[in-house]
């Protein structure tokens, strides 16, 4: 984590943030039906972006195409729900269905067509909530007819076009909370398509010349109508090339902020709702990355690789986010290859176009799952010296091998030793007791960039709360980057023992990882605890 982010506090535990996919490979339910165990196994996503799709007289009628007159019946849907009551996601528990503003031909003052497009919003909530997933994602892009731009050419002035918008808006959203009020809603953008009128001391009068200038009273409607157990996601597909944790930070104001331009974009009377309600996401395009550099939508390595580029900035948004950033690929697939989409580029996986790539969006996504996962494939070699304090005292005190000791000397007597009776599975183990601030310590020679995992386990009687921390000093063993210390605390003891396991990337200039096996607020000689077998582990890059 950058000192930047560390500062604002916007480092929200991991397992709050979401990796949702969308892709060329976009599944259909009857692949979902076929394939989710599969799915659900090898996916580094929390979920996907899939759609609905059925024959009607010979040609397919679904979301993808859905932003017309065009009516629909429900029962038509009937086997799409019955694909998704038979997927039984675990790994795959935020997936939504993709609904598109195309081909985007209604016109705003047609009454009929409008209700017709209401009922079909309606039968995606009915879908969504009959099959048990998360919500819909909003793509609001003119892929035919420009739905949201505003046109003169209808004979209706801005300011009636932008009142009925809205109007629009809400009955929309009143269609989908209807079947479905408990849905989260991820656009992949949202009033950040229109950051530009947003900061116009007039937005509406920006709005009118806009190519999506009409949906900023739109969502106003949305926000209006939404009910208060929705979420509304504004994916900001701008994020796009997106190179730096500023570029985030920037966004996410610019989003989020009371007074700020997404949020001028809204009605007075609605902004409680939109500062309640509406969430800052993020799109993320993995073809950055794998682009020649003669592509628009490239994004190089830097100074490293462009994988560890994409590690880094996939960090970035997740960090940033309120909870979900969203992963889009186009040339490469992440589902089987059976999945016969013509769409797709030639059926290739993206680990194998960008070999390193799932573990990349693994450690962006959760560094201390992804230590775990590279832990237990047991291809890792230890670095830490006497990690099992199996090899005896030091020939200058009682001090394990390889291991020093601290101790706040204010406030703290306690007496540090090698326990030779004691061990996790063998004799072997380092003892504190009566610590009300120390630790047992040692240091590795690192370097800036590698990233690294840490595991301890303890066993403790009596008072006193243990913990693991890892901080850093530079090549000459001077202490720095006292905002990047990482500290980790144990879980429930299983057998008498309790694990931690941690996660840290190095940062620059850095030139030694110290490693703090601590305990505080030992009250006797009586509070003891046991460390044993800490190992610490390089990781691949």
């Amino acid at each position: 984590m950058s000192p930047l982010f560390a500062a604002l506090g916007l480092a929200a535990a991991p397992a709050e943030k979401k990796f949702v996919q969308l892709g060329w490979d976009m599944p259909t339910t009857q692949y979902l039906r076929a394939n989710w165990r599969e799915m659900d196994q090898t996916a580094v996503f929390d979920g996907v972006i899939f759609q609905a799709t059925i024959e009607r007289g010979g040609r397919d009628v679904g979301t993808s195409s859905m932003w017309d007159a065009t009516p629909w019946q429900r029962e038509w849907f009937a086997p799409v729900v019955q694909d998704l009551e038979t997927c039984m996601f675990s790994q795959l528990a935020d997936n939504f269905l993709r609904l598109n503003c195309s081909p985007g031909t209604l016109d705003w003052f047609d009454d009929a067509g409008w209700a017709a497009l209401a009922n079909k919003v309606a039968i995606a909530g009915w879908i969504v909530r009959k099959g048990r997933q998360k919500g819909v994602c909003l793509d609001f892009e003119s892929y035919g007819e420009p739905q949201f731009r505003f046109q003169p050419a209808r004979g209706k002035p801005f300011a009636q076009a932008a009142a009925m918008a809205r109007e629009r808006g809400a009955q929309v959203m009143r269609a989908l909370a209807t079947e479905c009020p408990n849905a989260t809603i991820l656009t992949l953008w949202l009033n950040s398509v229109n950051i530009a009128a947003g900061k116009l001391s007039d937005p509406m009068a920006g709005l009118a010349g806009e190519s999506y200038g009409l949906l900023a009273p739109f969502v106003d409607g949305m926000i209006e109508a939404m009910p208060s157990t929705m979420t509304l996601v504004d994916g900001c597909e701008n994020a796009y090339l997106y190179d730096s944790s500023e570029a985030y930070l920037l966004a996410y104001n610019t989003i989020r902020q009371t007074n700020g331009p997404c949020a001028r974009l809204v009605s007075p009377e609605n902004r409680p709702k939109y500062r309640a309600q509406v969430q800052a996401g993020f799109g993320f395009y993995l073809d950055a990355y794998a682009n020649a550099d003669t592509s628009y939508w490239y994004i190089g390595g830097g100074d490293g690789s462009r994988l560890e580029r994409l590690q880094r900035n996939l960090t970035y948004a997740r960090e940033v986010c309120d909870q979900y950033v969203w992963v889009y690929g186009e040339q490469y697939r992440w589902w089987p290859a059976s999945y016969a989409d013509p769409a797709s580029s030639a059926g290739k996986m993206w680990e194998d176009a960008m070999p390193g790539i799932t573990q990349a969006i693994r450690w962006a996504k959760d560094p201390v799952a992804a230590a775990r996962h590279a832990i237990e494939s047991g291809a890792l070699v230890n670095l830490l010296a006497n990690a099992s304090f199996s090899e005896g005292a030091s020939p200058d005190g009682a001090l394990p091998v390889g291991w020093g000791a601290w101790q706040d000397e204010r406030t703290s007597r306690g007496a540090f030793a090698l326990d030779g009776a004691v061990g996790r599975s063998a004799a072997g183990s380092a003892r504190m007791s009566g610590v009300t601030n120390g630790c047992f310590i040692q240091a590795l020679e690192v370097k800036p960039g590698e990233r690294y995992a840490v595991r301890a386990h303890v066993h403790s009687v009596g008072s006193g709360v243990a913990s693991v921390t890892v901080r850093w000093q530079d090549p000459n063993g001077r202490w720095m980057a006292w905002d990047r210390d990482s500290t980790s605390v144990f879980g429930p003891a299983v057998d008498g023992w309790s694990e931690t396991t941690n996660a840290v990337q190095v940062p620059e200039g850095v030139g030694r990882l110290v490693l703090l096996l601590s305990v505080n607020s030992q009250v006797s000689e009586a509070d003891q605890c046991w460390y044993d077998d800490v190992p610490v582990y390089r990781l691949g890059s």
